[in-house]
């Protein structure tokens, strides 16, 4: 933690030293201010959410404890189009946005990233949801301004922010399975120049899933955060911002189950990973029992065991060289230790485990460490007529893993190891400015930014892949030399805008932004871009169109508010996984399908009819498919064959959701509060080749409703709440795995059944 005091303590000097008179305290993201106006920083300045020519969703903190939102699979249900898909486990969680995703077992990076106070934090998992002031979601290629390049959108985190007021509150809720939640946050203003905030959470909950095979229960979670925010000189023209977070999450994850085995009749004569006909005959049977006794009762071998330890840090220093003119350093570091463990394939038979119940095998550690830091010049020029930013960006990641897993034992296959460093250094410069043309409201935005990103491969011990035809490759059990690459590409934006009337926006875009490339961790350590050498791919280059319209204002007495957007994506080198059985090894590896198109169609809303009662609601449609499929992949053996990616994954067609908001006063000093809203999606594909080598990777479409019934005081103090998620106990799937190829079955991951919460908060 040296180094990262020393780049704390180097950036707020630096900055410090250029002292001037001005004033950096603003208004904070995502909280609406006395006219309505919910504010964002999307464009990396605070601006009115309706004011902002891009498509956002914005959940405030009110929003986030009124919905009990803990985790990331809660943010689906109240962002509009963001859809949350679990793989191998519920503690695997990414977001996809327009279609853009990233398969399980691949060293893809997400196409949607996650900020917290502006840092990225890498992929999606458990996040500690509490004492937030708001989360925002950006929607389609994220290119000139935000940390690192993605092509599906970027969430960003923002926390509670210090304020001049002694202050806090605790809220506890207790529910279904021993559910016990509890956080809280402290305020303490320690003089007009330093400010201090701490807060902190606690969740644990037992198990929502019976094995039989030893009577454990699955599910469980224990997840436990502490946050210290410290903000010196608020109110001068040097303001420096600090956020340190230990967050510690364990239990044992959900077990994904069988949901389709093929039959006999469909196997592929001499192909051992296929146990239906060759070591499991009894894994169709298996199949039909699972699906008979519903996804809470399993009956799984593995060894189910997740935990992580994350460290997070985040120091913001702003300088205010004059009224139109800002410096401003963005500095993170992350450090996550983690352990996963569990029963990949959902039955007795030991064909697929991270960790072995009977022998007490590892599953899979691994280290993350990730250092940021963005240093930026914000201001305004030509009597403020040219709003820019413009700014250098540097990160340093890694990541160690090291995976033991047993493949099909029952034929002689040994212990499976995957390991070794994965690491990133990526550097790129980059601006953006928006000129008012004085043109009757019309203004116009351009950005670019220019990465170079070096991407590192080494390996460890290899013991997956010491088949003779790679035998070149190694030495003493180990590789030769790492492999690595650097990936250098250009991203832009150009907008066109125009303030229509004080309460309509109209808007049109182009943009273009990139996922980097890299090389495979579980696949064959292969020379060579070519999909079929399972060694390095490429990275995906995504370039959309959209056009849009946001409106805030009235209907005869009735204040409303929507978001309209429209959009067209064409993504070429789409990263997707293939799985695949090498010399004896599992092998999932991330080959580029040559192109792709989404198009969709967002809209969302509110409207107010009464002082008393708000409606609000969202629908998306999504239409995504591969325009050029055919894939030549690496196979069994060796051999090469051509894979059609043929089923755009994770992306429902038609999705939305719907809410009523009703408040009504009780006396001089209470309010009662009655919530209900309902999330609802269309069928949607696990997997890219579910029409051919995955068939039955298709989830069935949901509705889920949630309420909420409460009373709380005016003007702060106590409120008290009853809530019910799933209020019709809908079994539903989060997400799923494509194995069929590969061992003759696919799994799901089944989303929560009914539960319900009881809560107290007090605030003060």
């Amino acid at each position: 933690m040296n180094n990262v005091v020393k780049c704390i303590l180097a950036s707020t000097v630096a900055i410090g030293a250029m002292s001037v008179t001005g004033n950096a305290y603003a208004q904070k993201a995502g909280e609406a201010v006395q006219n309505g106006e919910i504010l964002v920083t999307a464009q990396r300045r605070t601006e009115a959410l309706e004011k902002t020519p891009i498509a956002i969703a914005v959940v405030s903190s009110e929003s986030l404890a009124k919905q009990a939102i803990t985790s990331e699979r809660d943010l689906q249900f109240a962002t509009p189009g963001l859809t949350v898909r679990a793989s191998q486990n519920d503690n695997q969680l990414n977001y996809s946005l327009r279609g853009q995703t990233v398969d399980a077992y691949t060293t893809s990076l997400p196409s949607v990233l996650p900020y917290i106070n502006e840092v990225q934090v890498g992929g999606s998992g458990s996040t500690a949801f509490y004492d937030l002031q708001s989360v925002q979601v950006l929607k389609g290629p994220q290119g000139t301004l935000f940390g690192r390049n993605s092509t599906g959108g970027a969430v960003l985190f923002t926390t509670t922010k210090p304020s001049t007021k002694f202050g806090g509150y605790i809220t506890g809720r207790y529910g279904r399975f021993n559910e016990m939640q509890v956080e809280g946050a402290i305020n303490l203003p320690l003089s007009d120049k330093v400010l201090f905030r701490v807060a902190g959470s606690h969740r644990q909950r037992d198990g929502i899933q019976l094995n039989l095979f030893d009577g454990s229960r699955l599910g469980v979670i224990n997840r436990t955060g502490v946050r210290a925010s410290l903000t010196l000189f608020p109110d001068g023209p040097f303001t420096n911002e600090t956020v340190v977070e230990y967050f510690h999450s364990g239990g044992a994850s959900l077990s994904p189950v069988v949901y389709y085995v093929v039959p006999v009749a469909n196997n592929k004569p001499g192909n051992p990973y296929l146990p239906s006909n060759a070591i499991f005959p009894g894994l169709v049977a298996y199949g039909d029992l699972q699906k008979a006794r519903g996804p809470y009762i399993v009956d799984v071998d593995g060894l189910t065991v997740s935990t992580n330890k994350r460290v997070f840090a985040s120091n913001i220093s702003t300088l205010e060289l004059s009224s139109s003119l800002k410096l401003k350093n963005v500095f993170g570091f992350v450090r996550s230790k983690y352990f996963e463990s569990g029963d990949i394939d959902g039955t007795p038979f030991r064909i697929d485990s991270r960790g072995d119940a009977s022998t007490g095998a590892k599953g899979g550690d691994g280290l993350i460490k990730q250092y940021s830091n963005e240093f930026q010049l914000l201001g305004k020029a030509f009597g403020n007529k040219l709003e820019f930013v413009t700014g250098v960006y540097y990160s340093n990641n890694s990541e160690h893993v090291v995976n033991y897993s047993y493949i099909v034992p029952g034929l002689g296959n040994p212990l499976q190891i995957n390991a070794g460093i994965l690491s990133s250094k990526s550097i790129a410069g980059y601006a953006q400015a928006t000129l008012d043309t004085g043109l009757a409201g019309t203004k116009l935005t351009a950005g670019a930014r220019y990465t170079s990103e070096k991407v590192k491969f080494v390996r460890d011990v290899v013991d997956a892949y010491r088949a003779p035809a790679f035998a070149a490759y190694y030495a003493d059990g180990r590789f030769i030399a790492p492999q690595q690459d650097t990936f250098k590409k250009p991203s832009w934006t150009f907008g066109l805008q125009n303030q229509v009337s004080s309460g309509l926006l109209l808007y049109a875009n182009t943009r273009q932004s990139f996922r980097s490339g890299g090389f495979n961790f579980n696949g064959p350590p292969t020379p060579g871009f070519a999909n079929a050498s399972g060694g390095e791919f490429r990275p995906e280059i995504a370039t959309d169109v959209e056009l849009g319209a946001k409106y805030r204002g009235r209907v005869g007495d009735m204040p409303v508010r929507f978001n309209l957007a429209l959009y067209n994506m064409w993504v070429k080198n789409v990263q997707r996984a293939n799985y695949v059985a090498i010399y004896g090894s599992l092998a999932a590896i991330t080959v580029n399908v040559p192109k792709a198109k989404i198009a969709g169609i967002e809209l969302d809303g509110t409207i107010e009819p009464a002082k008393w009662l708000r409606l609000g609601g969202s629908l998306n449609y999504t239409n995504a498919r591969f325009t050029d499929n055919a894939v030549v992949v690496l196979g069994t053996n060796g051999g090469t064959s051509i894979a059609n990616f043929d089923s755009y994954p994770d992306t429902p067609k038609w999705s939305g959701s719907f809410y009523a908001d009703v408040t009504v006063p009780v006396n001089d000093r209470f309010n009662a509060t009655l919530r209900g809203d309902v999330y609802a999606q269309a069928a949607n594909y696990f997997s890219s080749t579910g029409l051919s080598l995955n068939p039955n990777s298709q989830i069935p479409s949901y509705a889920l409703a949630n309420f909420r019934a409460g009373l709380e005081q005016r003007d702060g103090g106590w409120s008290v709440a009853a809530l019910v998620k799933n209020a019709f106990n809908k079994v539903y799937y989060t997400g799923g795995i494509g194995f069929a190829s590969l061992f003759s079955f696919n799994t799901v991951i089944p989303g929560e059944p009914r539960t319900f919460l009881v809560e107290a908060r007090y605030k003060f």
